[in-house]
């Protein structure tokens, strides 16, 4: 038996990757990146390009585990309650976006402010643009 579950996935408004290959690319690494954790996500935000550098303790660094995507994803639940999980999603390097490993932190509220303290996490929709919505199909266990 199988199942379909369809993925949105968004960008912040004014953070567009300038090509539709760069979207395609991240939107791979992010769903990769996301099922790393659950099986069924169903939104995911796109909230960086490849990078190297995180907050530790609140303090801005390189991150000593490489370059990497950032995101947050929900779940059906998640979805309900309005909260999500932020992840990185880990790559070879800043060129080559093959998927190697994942971190993901604790369930979070929509409204936790963004690093700088002003914005919301994961504002409301008119603060995001959606750049797809992908269908993919899963067999179920017997």
């Amino acid at each position: 038996m199988s199942t379909v579950n369809v993925v949105k996935y968004f960008f912040y408004r004014g953070f567009v990757p300038k090509t539709e290959e760069r979207a395609r690319q991240l939107i791979t690494l992010a769903y990769q990146t996301a099922r790393d954790q659950k099986l069924y996500p169903k939104e995911i935000l796109i909230r960086s390009e490849i990078h190297k550098t995180t907050s530790i303790n609140g303090v801005h660094q390189v991150d000593p585990l490489g370059y990497h995507v950032t995101l947050c994803f929900k779940d059906d639940q998640q979805l309900l309650r309005g909260t999500h999980v932020s992840s990185h999603g880990y790559v070879k390097d800043q060129d080559h976006l093959e998927f190697i490993h994942a971190t993901h932190t604790g369930e979070k509220r929509d409204d936790t402010k963004r690093q700088r303290g002003k914005k919301d996490v994961w504002p409301s929709e008119d603060g995001l643009v959606l750049a797809s919505e992908t269908g993919y199909s899963h067999l179920l266990p017997k």
